[in-house]
């Protein structure tokens, strides 16, 4: 019995409880508790592929994520992107982003051009090509631009950028 497939008991059990009915057998003879341990499917239980839980895992993780509660703040102020946090803690990035939803914290949106008026002295931040090309009316492409590139009146220049709690703007950490 032990080797056979759910079906397989299933069928097995099905014929049994018909056999057992033709001959009229009574419910609470022990015959019918093969049937039942047939057609109720006491399955094998497989090889539980998880480690055996250790005592105060649960205790260790809490404490991890409470020092990574006091970790965020810091590195998301110094720039640093959701995959460079996990790589600087040692976690995945889906962690680190799974816990910035719990505590609430966000990484700085990252801006990758920044278009300066050699006239007016004005800079502005893009996060994409067409964004940066909509507000200069620039129509060169950009994406040929490699770091840094002079049309017209503008200086524009590929890379990555970010805008702290304060509003100054950072070249964000590689």
């Amino acid at each position: 019995m032990s080797t056979m497939t759910h079906k397989e008991r299933q069928k097995v059990g099905r014929l049994l409880a018909i056999k057992l009915l033709n001959n009229n057998v009574p419910e609470d003879a022990p015959e019918w508790q093969k049937v039942r341990d047939l057609l109720c499917g006491k399955k094998e239980k497989k090889a539980n592929k998880r480690p055996a839980k250790v005592n105060g895992t649960k205790k260790r993780q809490l404490e991890a994520i409470k020092k990574r509660k006091q970790i965020y703040p810091r590195l998301i102020e110094q720039g640093y992107a959701n995959w460079q946090i996990g790589a600087k803690l040692g976690i995945c990035r889906s962690v680190v982003s799974h816990d910035l939803m719990r505590f609430g914290l966000q990484a700085h949106q990252r801006y990758h051009w920044r278009a300066t008026n050699t006239a007016t002295k004005n800079t502005g931040y893009y996060i994409n090509a067409s964004s940066l090309q909509a507000d200069t009316r620039i129509v060169k492409a950009l994406w040929r631009i490699d770091r840094k590139a002079v049309v017209g009146p503008w200086l524009i220049e590929r890379g990555c950028w970010y805008q702290d709690s304060q509003g100054n703007w950072y070249e964000a950490p590689k």
